[in-house]
């Protein structure tokens, strides 16, 4: 088993369970990525927004979810006789949103 690449899985050797299975396991193995409503409620805090949010916190409430588009597309790029689409840049430039 390959070790998860999501940023925020855990990696750790799981004592008991690499025992049992005489194997290596690490924590990744019973991570699950964040679903839709726990990662816009994250990026909600991100973004300070309360349950009155001001237009500066909606802005980058947006922003934030433009990046994080913008990532999940750049990590997934297809590559055609060598060239990568570039889906994430693509996404940021539509939306207006500038390299950080």
């Amino acid at each position: 088993m390959t070790c998860k690449t999501h940023p925020d899985a855990p990696h750790g050797f799981v004592r008991v369970a690499s025992h049992s299975e005489d194997r290596y396991v690490c924590e990744c193995e019973f991570w699950e990525e964040p679903k839709m409503n726990e990662l816009v409620q994250r990026l909600k805090l991100q973004a300070g927004i309360n349950d009155n949010p001001d237009q500066e916190g909606l802005d980058l409430f947006a922003e934030l979810i433009i990046r994080e588009c913008a990532g999940f597309a750049d990590e997934h790029n297809d590559f055609s006789e060598g060239v990568t689409l570039g889906v994430g840049r693509a996404l940021k430039e539509h939306f207006g949103v500038e390299e950080k």
